[in-house]
């Protein structure tokens, strides 16, 4: 087999540059690499890493999309499409648009979570939870902006009300703030759980994105009754700005339950001993050492080590 890499040494050439892991895990990843396998274009390298303004960007138009997907079934879809449905099939959507880009998170509990578990750095964090109010507020605003094309000013509040998140008077079924507390903390713990757990190193990363989308749409299910389902600081926030003045006093708690369940959620997928970059897609190249002459060890006397042995020495 010809080394080009050892031969450009020889002949006094530049030495080649060391190979370059294409699904390498970036600071604030979440969402998993695409196998080579599955790629339109399998040959193609990642390049440098998007930079902070590119994730937020993409922060921002996923929560922009899971939050006008989600609210938007809530306030026009029939009963055949459900608030709950909405939010999972827009997260399954933006965590295929734009997961590549920022990690997929689209939820500040999620993004706490991930920071917490060692998977996001902290000074990230900050940018995508800012990202992701701002998305969730405007996806709102449009709502609201088509709401009042075809309706008057109460019963435009009256139908955002509906669709946004609360307590005791403010819920469906009256469900007082410590049963709701309670119902936010552990359905955004099992959230966050799934999250971190489908994008997990040795989790399918096909099918990751389907997992949290229909973890998200089943808890939502589940919640939706006491106080019309968060587990998205983001989301509430941006329901309530266009809600009015009703939602925004018991907005705290939509902050607070999710934060704390995304927290614990990190604590356990650490103390499980689950945290760690991800592992490389079997179908990618390593960087392998090389030795004095800039041949990577193992390349050369290939033709006579059995295939089983060279693919373990690359595992």
């Amino acid at each position: 087999m010809t080394d080009h890499g050892s031969t450009s040494l020889r002949d006094g050439g530049p030495p080649a540059a060391p190979a370059v892991r294409p699904d390498a895990a970036r600071d604030g990843d979440l969402a998993a690499p695409v196998p080579a396998a599955v790629r339109k274009d399998p040959a193609t390298a990642a390049g440098a890493a998007p930079n902070a303004p590119a994730r937020w960007a993409a922060e921002f138009a996923g929560t922009a999309l899971l939050v006008f997907a989600g609210l938007g079934t809530g306030m026009f879809a029939t009963e055949v499409v459900d608030s709950a449905l909405g939010f999972g099939l827009g997260l399954l959507a933006a965590i295929v648009a734009f997961g590549h880009v920022s990690g997929g998170h689209f939820n500040p509990a999620v993004t706490l979570a991930a920071v917490v578990a060692g998977r996001t750095g902290a000074r990230d964090a900050v940018g995508y939870v800012v990202a992701q109010v701002l998305g969730a507020t405007c996806a709102a605003g449009v709502l609201w902006a088509v709401l009042g094309t075809l309706l008057d000013g109460a019963t435009t509040v009256q139908v955002l009300g509906a669709v946004s998140n609360g307590y005791g008077e403010n819920s469906a079924s009256q469900a007082g703030w410590t049963t709701v507390l309670l119902v936010e903390v552990v359905a955004t713990a099992l959230f966050a759980l799934v999250v971190l757990g489908s994008t997990s190193a040795r989790a399918n990363a096909v099918l990751a994105p389907a997992a949290i989308g229909a973890a998200l749409a089943f808890l939502l299910t589940i919640t939706a009754p006491f106080d019309g389902g968060s587990l998205n600081p983001a989301r509430s926030t941006g329901a309530a700005v266009v809600a009015g003045a009703s939602h925004l006093p018991q907005l705290w708690l939509f902050w607070l339950a999710p934060l704390l369940g995304g927290l614990l959620a990190g604590l356990v997928h650490r103390a499980a001993g689950l945290a760690g970059p991800r592992a490389a897609a079997p179908d990618e190249p390593t960087e392998e050492p090389t030795d004095e002459r800039g041949t990577e060890r193992g390349t050369e006397p290939a033709a006579e080590v059995p295939a089983a042995d060279a693919t373990s020495r690359q595992a």
